[in-house]
């Protein structure tokens, strides 16, 4: 669980920081994004029955204003909706490279402040059902996103 509140407390820090001071934020990111995941992939949890506060609203506006001052490049990319789908003309939709780390922020907030707040079961049962249920697929649409850019 600690290595799993340092990553949090890295990833999270652009949405909280403006101006996180570092040279290779591109680099740092992707690192944090793939080790996130990798914790993802490999969390255990027992499911906490006790019940516990919700946890605050976190300020999305606030969190993407941060995001966008570390990373003024991040902008609009298009996506196939449905990779599984074979055929010429397959429907694109438009992702937003800001929104996917603002909302993966968000998500991880929620989880520290969990980890703080309630159980470790509880922080690590928000962590799976916040990625499974919505931040892993703005964590690899960003991932790709910016694997695309930067080639």
């Amino acid at each position: 669980m600690s290595k799993l509140r340092k990553l949090i407390d890295q990833i999270t820090e652009f949405g909280i920081n403006p101006k996180v001071g570092t040279s290779d934020k591109i680099d740092v990111l992707k690192k944090l994004l793939v080790e996130i995941y990798s914790e993802y992939l490999n969390v255990e949890f027992e499911f906490d029955n006790n019940e516990y506060e919700e946890e605050p609203e976190f300020d999305y506006a606030e969190i993407r204003q941060n995001v966008k001052s570390n990373f003024p490049e991040f902008d609009w990319y298009s996506m196939v909706l449905d990779l599984n789908e074979m055929k010429p003309n397959a429907e694109i939709g438009i992702g937003d490279a800001l929104d996917d780390l603002t909302d993966i922020i968000k998500d991880l907030l929620a989880v520290k402040w969990k980890m703080d707040n309630t159980s470790e079961m509880d922080a690590l049962w928000k962590f799976d059902f916040s990625m499974r249920a919505h931040s892993e697929q703005h964590l690899v649409d960003l991932l790709k996103y910016i694997k695309d850019k930067n080639q």
